[in-house]
């Protein structure tokens, strides 16, 4: 099983969980809240950029959802999964699904952190950042 898959599988527990937890009523808010954590817990030796990241996708595209109550969305997945492939430098296709803004608020988010981040790390991002055409 790859990282992504893992991770993936991790979100489904989560989601199952939140169900599961609260008497059978979902709130796709606090499961996309603990996917959040999740992807910070996965990324946690990127703190600073994985945090920024879970917000941007939070806020970005959950809260924006016109189903709050039933998020994530498919299309929301896709985007999580792609930015976990992106921190973990796994450059397949996952990462088609992001936007040219996206591109840029990931660049502004490395920019921000490169201080703390590990060499290899950051030239592999920043490698695909370069890449997508984001600089």
């Amino acid at each position: 099983m790859t990282t992504i898959e893992k991770f993936y599988s991790d979100i489904q527990k989560a989601i199952k969980y939140d169900r599961a937890n609260n008497g059978g009523h979902y709130d796709g808010r606090r499961a996309c809240e603990s996917i959040c954590k999740l992807f910070e817990t996965y990324n946690r030796d990127v703190p600073g950029v994985a945090r920024q990241i879970s917000e941007y996708w939070f806020n970005t595209y959950v809260l924006e959802s016109e189903d709050l109550a039933n998020e994530p969305s498919e299309a929301n997945l896709d985007k999580i999964k792609a930015f976990h492939s992106f921190v973990n430098n796994d450059v397949s296709e996952t990462l088609d699904v992001l936007t040219a803004d996206d591109w840029e608020n990931l660049r502004d988010f490395v920019n921000f952190e490169a201080e703390t981040i590990d060499l290899n790390a950051l030239q592999n991002m920043m490698s695909v950042i370069l890449e997508k055409g984001a600089l």
